[in-house]
């Protein structure tokens, strides 16, 4: 049967391109296919994750009837913001009745078929556009042999190594499946606005940004890129005199009709970000520079390999990132059909009638007098160029000239100039683009090599005409295969099936908690109680994880500033209990295999447990459960505020948090009764200056003079306040700054 897109089997053609990108999928993702209910793809690490964010979007819409964009199963008891999660509700909501009909793991799994089946589609459609009128220059298997082609570039791009590296566990990334379809529409809008009217152009118009709103419900880095490549199509069509005012409306209106849709989400978003200026959601310089590709990761293939992916893993351990970030294979045989490509397209004779392989005087509306590969190259190099990030990065290494210097790269000035390039995080993704465009040219490689064949060998052409694009394919296939793929099972305690029965809604501390780990979403999606930690995209800093005692404790393996005179012993059950609303710790061993991690964690929870003579609720041979009773005692003790830089240790182990000159943080003392207090401070300013404590309404309440670099004890009686929040407030010389640490409230 032809893969065709004209005649009575136009539409047998299309169902047939979808069907072997099905059994394509089915095969590449080896073993998946036997474990579509029980388990997902990857390394069980951010999957985890992505699979709770389709829990959770179940259980916001049909549970709690509200958004999703805010949790409170998360980082409770103030929950979590989930604005720059990699939520991808096109996915929640497209797979919610595979959720509701089945399981989270067969909407999970359903997704990813659909990004391979549909991404390969899509970006089979653009290369049939794309090729335009080449078989009018060359009679080589009429529209099957144009539609032949087009299928390589869905193998291309729907199973790049990008793609199968993202499979790893980045659900919104494997979502690529729409991109080729702005594009296409973009594409055709533009080539159509300089010879048809108005309304076809809109029609275009609004299935351009329809799209766009698809890849923006599935990821925001893809958003981007398309931004980006409308750009370059722009560029492109003006330096080919190709561009007309009805195409730059064409580009308005579909970003226009992308804002109005999107505008509730993205407004909210933007406030999202201005309030959380100066915290985890703008990226480190020095994480850019790690997650950029390495310009050899180009030609090194993956090391999912069954064949060579050991040699290719060896020939990796240089490159900077995790391999979901430095694969960047771009595949061989795809380079040397690229390169046949612009062979091709070269308006040389081929024949002595004169005929073009591939004509660059004819293809779609628009294209007359161009050579129609130059955007697909354009874009590759552009999308290549900037997926290497900042400086160029040669086999892990940067400092490539004399004297240890770097090569800069454009996307440097990328980063410094446009604002929200700084909160995206990896730049080696933009290879998703580099693939779309590798896929388009290696289907005009793939149509002119069996062009020039079947011109050599005209009494072998009609098996041409199956014969190259099925050669293509495979060879493809073989280069990208990762088989068999890795997959994660379910591996949760049975003790969370208990949990679930009872009606207790209290909250569930899983330790260790030193760092986020997303398995215990995957244990919250068993039991169904909050937990106070969570794993979530960008750390949302109104949670308590790092403010608070105890969770503190947990968090750092160690003391912070305010919890130095805090009494775990005394008072670490209250804090759970009253403050965190904890109802269960459970302490899980195969998270905290052994070494300093585990001692202290197991140590922490002796302190607050066992001298406060309360036996575990559950033990096995991996988990030990404490089930948190009312607190027998209470005292004083202090919360700090979102609004505190970063915690640091200097060389003799002492904590501190810094102020900088002009700055002030917050902090709440938890007081359960109506004695006084005494505030005790030490600080450090290297330049002198003063301190100043601030009640909740900014009346001053004490005054330290600092006189340079000594370390000075401060203490001073705090007032009665009703909501018990004060600000401490550093004023000195510009520039400089001064070390703050408390040593807790005490009585007097």
């Amino acid at each position: 049967m032809s893969i065709q897109t004209g005649g009575r089997g136009r539409y047998w053609g299309h169902l047939l391109a979808l069907a072997l990108y099905l059994v394509l999928a089915l095969l590449t993702t080896w073993p998946l296919a036997t474990q579509l209910g029980s388990a997902i793809p990857g390394d069980g690490f951010d999957g985890w994750q992505n699979y709770w964010n389709l829990w959770w979007m179940k259980q916001a819409w049909l549970v709690e009837h509200g958004s999703p964009y805010f949790t409170d199963m998360l980082h409770y008891p103030t929950g979590a913001d989930l604005r720059f999660q990699t939520m991808a509700p096109f996915n929640g909501l497209a797979f919610l009745p595979v959720q509701l009909a089945g399981n989270v793991f067969l909407a999970y799994n359903a997704a990813i078929l659909f990004s391979f089946v549909i991404g390969g589609y899509g970006a089979y459609l653009l290369a049939q556009y794309a090729l335009g009128g080449a078989r009018a220059q060359c009679r080589w298997g009429g529209r099957a042999g144009v539609a032949r082609a087009a299928f390589v570039a869905g193998v291309v791009y729907g199973f790049s190594p990008y793609h199968f590296a993202h499979l790893l566990g980045h659900l919104q990334l494997i979502s690529l499946q729409w991109i080729p379809f702005y594009v296409l529409y973009l594409l055709r809008g533009l080539d159509r606005s300089r010879s048809t009217t108005a309304r076809s152009v809109a029609g275009d118009t609004i299935k351009a940004a329809f799209f766009l709103i698809l890849v923006g419900l599935c990821d925001w880095y893809y958003v981007m890129y398309c931004l980006l490549f409308t750009a370059v199509a722009l560029l492109v069509a003006l330096a080919q005199r190709r561009l007309s005012w009805r195409g730059l409306g064409l580009v308005v209106g579909t970003g226009a009709i992308f804002l109005v849709v999107l505008s509730p989400l993205l407004v909210s978003m933007v406030r999202g970000a201005q309030s959380w200026a100066g915290t985890s959601l703008l990226r480190d310089y020095r994480e850019t520079l790690t997650l950029s590709a390495d310009l050899l990761a180009f030609i090194t293939p993956q090391v999912f390999h069954p064949i060579w992916g050991k040699w290719a893993a060896s020939h990796s351990a240089a490159f900077n990132a995790t391999a979901s970030e430095f694969t960047v294979f771009a595949g061989f045989t795809v380079l040397v059909l690229a390169l046949v490509a612009l062979i091709a397209t070269r308006k040389l004779h081929t024949n002595k009638a004169g005929a073009h392989l591939i004509d660059s005087d004819t293809g779609p509306a628009g294209y007359s007098g161009t050579n129609p590969l130059v955007l697909w190259l354009v874009a590759a190099i552009t999308f290549g160029v900037l997926a290497l990030g900042p400086v160029l990065h040669i086999n892990g290494r940067s400092e490539l000239l004399p004297g240890g210097g770097q090569i800069p790269l454009p996307y440097a000035v990328l980063y410094e100039l446009v604002p929200f390039i700084k909160l995206s995080r990896s730049v080696s993704r933009m290879d998703v683009m580099v693939m779309l465009a590798l896929g388009v040219l290696a289907a005009f490689g793939t149509y002119g090599l069996g062009c020039w064949l079947a011109q050599k060998a005209p009494a072998h052409a009609r098996q041409m005409v199956i014969g190259v694009p099925v050669a293509a394919t495979a060879l493809i296939l073989f280069e990208f295969l990762p088989v068999p793929y890795p997959t994660s099972p379910a591996d949760t305690p049975a003790w969370y099936k208990q949990l679930s029965a009872d009606s207790d809604q209290r909250a569930v501390l899983n330790l260790p908690a030193n760092w986020p780990r997303p398995t215990d979403l995957l244990y919250q999606t068993e039991h169904g109680k909050p937990i106070a930690t969570g794993y979530i995209t960008r750390d949302d800093p109104s949670t308590l994880w790092e403010r608070a005692p105890v969770i503190g404790h947990y968090r750092w393996l160690g003391e912070d500033i305010h919890t130095q005179g805090f009494d775990l012993s005394g008072q670490g059950i209250q804090v759970l209990h009253d403050l965190l609303g904890v109802g269960w710790v459970v302490l899980d061993r195969y998270q905290m295999p052994g070494g300093q991690e585990r001692e202290i964690t197991e140590a922490l929870t002796q302190e607050v447990f066992a001298t406060s003579g309360v036996q575990p609720l559950y033990e096995d041979e991996r988990i030990t459960v404490y089930a948190v009773p009312e607190p027998g005692q209470k005292g004083p003790f202090i919360v700090l505020g979102p609004d505190w830089a970063p915690r640091q240790v200097d060389g003799e182990g002492s904590v501190w948090r810094e102020l900088a000159a002009g700055q002030a943080a917050s902090f709440q003392v938890v007081h359960p009764g109506d004695s006084p207090l005494t505030l005790e401070v030490v600080a450090e300013a290297q330049a002198g200056g003063s301190l100043r404590l601030l009640s909740a309404v900014g009346e001053e309440i004490a005054t330290w003079i600092t006189t340079g670099p000594q370390r000075e004890t401060l203490s001073v009686a705090l007032p009665a306040s009703p909501d018990n929040i004060y600000t401490l407030r550093y004023d000195g010389a510009p520039g400089s700054a001064a070390l703050v640490a408390m040593l807790g409230v005490s009585y007097p």
